[in-house]
């Protein structure tokens, strides 16, 4: 990137609740997302609330529009988003009137450090690999933090942490903290590229639906933002993502150019932009003053689906996805007939596994194509995709289909490697993946039987002195991922982008090393975020300090602190005192937790059926420096990496990403009228990779 200071620090949100009891995110159902405001104009209702309700919380199973309309309410000064059916989307507000710090008490600040330093030397997989890349240690880095966190202000020991774990150059290395604020801060336009006469350019393509602006229209040509060249200025910007590779920092750079969330640091540096742009041969300017952005909701995207150990996504895609939507698509959350399409442009028919893909055709000069819109590969079994997918391919035209996965956020890895055998007449290979070797992950294998499969390499690898474990299948075997089989006899042609993350990676590199087809992608790499990122919480629910015998399920059932249960304790070499307290169990969807309060010391003993036959016991401090982060903070990692397979065998997924067969440049036309430019060049490609007519 242009440089090393960056003049902007990196943001992450987390919105999806975690539920711990079954190792999974609550899944927050909705309709596509993403580019597909393309198709969907609207007119965006706005209403004044003098009223103060609290946000609704999501639960699982229930459109999020069904939990956030009857209780959504905005305060004084607040404006609310609805549709034009009157359902409540979102709401805005002036960021300067909502501009108090968070707040970090010394004692929250140690242990976040410490227990990111932990994170990062003991469990995340690529610590190795980056600090060879990229000649940064954030181990040493939190280190010299740690020695002047108390005297820092809250704003100063926030961006410093911020800062190293961009260092990182991970994008599932994440770090959230306190945040009064809401979810983002937008502006009332959407800036995407195209190619011109060899050039790339930056156009204004969406307005946000009943905002009013002076002179900006959709075709504007932007040309400076805030006195800087814009293509310097995305330069700049790009050093708050931390992308595996420059194509994919410069691509989130323009994604989140008018959208930036708050959760990590608060409003943006500055209060307003100017933008400088063309538009019908007259060079205009405009001042656009950023505006608070909260969704009535969980994000509106596809589920993220229930199975976190296997995930690999980026939940902060999804909700720039959700905020575009609501802006410029509002009319698309109420149920109105599909319009009819020109030539050129997909029918889209239905929708599969819950929102998570779009199916039709698309009909272009060389003929007409099924086409799949797929914006992430969330899914709450690991079958679900396949299935759905398998279950629509039959009435879709046979001739090629076209796959596009733009703007992917990713998801339940193996699900979504599960979909390549429709399109293979040869049985396919999954990627592999692998642990770093360190003396808490082979703690962490033998803690539980989760992970027996890597146990035996862990052992060897252990033993000779390698730094992973040997490469499987994230899931099952290879034999798994060929169960359904063919399901499209056709040619295929993927159409991907730089950001599409993660779980999409692999997909593409999948597809690639299986040899289904051509790969055309809309920038000169893909998002190179090779690996299966947990949230810190899912890690200690993998680490039990002890277990307790299974006769003592009985005493806890009870409610009795039994001398049984103290002298385990004792035995694990924790002793309680005479003052412990064992609360009521917490059940929670078949699983049961329960709390031994002693003194300033909270002990949990969590009955997991689905993982342990007897009660595993979670110490308020582990042996090995475990502990829960404090209320309000969110830390992610990735844990286990992706490695190729076939002809790129044994090559690292991780910032090398992957190289398309086709690089394509977007055109105007592309972006200003459904992508049919992009949709016909993919056509072209299905009808050289035909079989000749026999």
């Amino acid at each position: 990137m242009a440089s090393s200071h960056s003049v902007v620090v990196r943001l992450l949100f987390v919105v999806t609740p975690f539920d711990r009891s079954r190792n999974k995110i609550v899944s927050n159902r909705a309709a596509g997302g993403g580019m597909a405001t393309k198709d969907r104009p609207g007119k965006l209702k706005v209403a004044k609330a003098p009223a103060v309700a609290r946000r609704a919380r999501a639960k699982p199973d229930r459109s999020a529009a069904q939990k956030a309309a009857p209780a959504f309410r905005a305060k004084r000064g607040e404006t609310l988003l609805q549709s034009p059916g009157g359902q409540v989307l979102a709401k805005t507000f002036a960021l300067q009137a909502s501009t108090a710090l968070p707040v970090y008490p010394i004692a929250d600040r140690l242990q976040v450090l410490e227990q990111l330093a932990l994170a990062l030397e003991g469990f995340y997989v690529h610590l190795p690999r980056k600090k060879a890349i990229y000649g940064f240690d954030p181990v040493r880095a939190l280190g010299l933090l740690r020695l002047r966190a108390t005297a820092l202000s809250d704003a100063e020991f926030h961006e410093n942490l911020v800062e190293i774990v961009t260092r990182v150059r991970d994008r599932h290395v994440s770090f959230a903290g306190r945040s009064p604020y809401g979810r983002a801060a937008v502006l009332p336009f959407l800036v995407e590229s195209c190619w011109e006469a060899g050039k790339q350019v930056y156009v204004v393509t969406k307005l946000t639906a009943g905002v009013p602006i002076k002179s900006l229209q959709p075709g504007a040509r932007v040309t400076h933002w805030n006195g800087i060249a814009i293509e310097r200025y995305l330069r700049l910007n790009a050093n708050m993502f931390d992308g595996g590779n420059e194509a994919s920092s410069l691509a989130r750079s323009l994604a989140f150019l008018t959208y930036r969330p708050l959760a990590q640091f608060g409003p943006p540096l500055e209060e307003w932009v100017d933008i400088k742009f063309t538009l019908n041969g007259a060079v205009l300017e405009e001042r656009f003053i950023w505006a608070g952005f909260d969704s009535a909701s969980a994000p509106r995207y596809p589920a993220v689906g229930r199975n976190i150990t296997g995930y690999g996504g980026d939940l902060l895609l999804a909700g720039l996805q959700d905020a575009r939507r609501i802006q410029t698509a509002p009319d698309s959350f109420d149920p109105a007939p599909p319009p009819a399409k020109p030539a050129g442009v997909p029918t889209i028919e239905g929708s599969g596994a819950g929102g998570v893909f779009d199916y039709g055709r698309v009909t272009t000069v060389d003929g007409t194509f099924a086409y799949l819109r797929f914006w992430s590969f969330g899914a709450n079994n690991i079958d679900d995709i396949v299935n759905a997918v398998a279950a629509v391919l039959p009435a879709l035209p046979q001739t090629g289909l076209i796959f596009d996965m733009r703007g992917n956020t990713g998801g339940y890895i193996a699900a979504g490697e599960r979909v390549l055998q429709l399109f293979s007449a040869m049985p396919v290979v999954p990627a592999r993946f692998q642990f770093r070797v360190t003396p808490l992950t082979r703690a962490m294998a033998e803690a539980t039987d989760y992970f027996v499969r890597w146990r035996p390499s862990f052992a060897e690898a252990f033993s000779t002195g390698d730094d992973y474990t040997r490469g499987i299948p994230i899931e099952g075997d290879d034999a798994d991922y060929n169960q359904v089989g063919r399901k499209y006899p056709g040619p295929v042609v993927l159409i991907s982008d730089a950001l599409a993350f993660s779980t999409a990676d692999m997909f593409a590199a999948g597809f690639i090393d299986n040899r289904l087809g051509k790969l055309i992608c809309t920038d000169a790499n893909m998002a190179a975020a090779g690996g299966n990122n947990w949230r810190w919480d899912v890690v200690r629910m993998f680490n039990p300090d002890f277990r307790l015998d299974a006769s003592l399920k009985a005493d806890l059932i009870a409610g009795k602190l039994s001398a049984a249960i103290v002298d385990a304790f004792n035995a694990a070499g924790c002793s309680l005192s005479k003052k412990a307290v064992l609360s009521p169990g917490v059940p929670d969807d078949g699983d049961t937790i329960w709390t031994i309060q002693d003194g300033a010391l909270a002990h949990s003993v969590r009955d997991y059926p689905w993982m342990s036959a007897t009660p595993l016991v979670y110490l308020a401090r582990s042996p090995a420096g475990l502990t829960d982060l404090p209320t309000g903070f969110v830390l992610g990692l990735t844990i286990r990496r992706a490695i190729r397979v076939r002809k790129n065998e044994g090559r690292v997924l991780e910032d090398t990403g992957i190289e398309p067969d086709i690089f394509y440049q977007m055109t105007l036309r592309d972006i200003t009228d459904h992508n049919q430019d992009l949709l016909e060049r993919a056509g072209k490609e299905l009808i050289v990779a035909q079989p000749p007519a026999v």
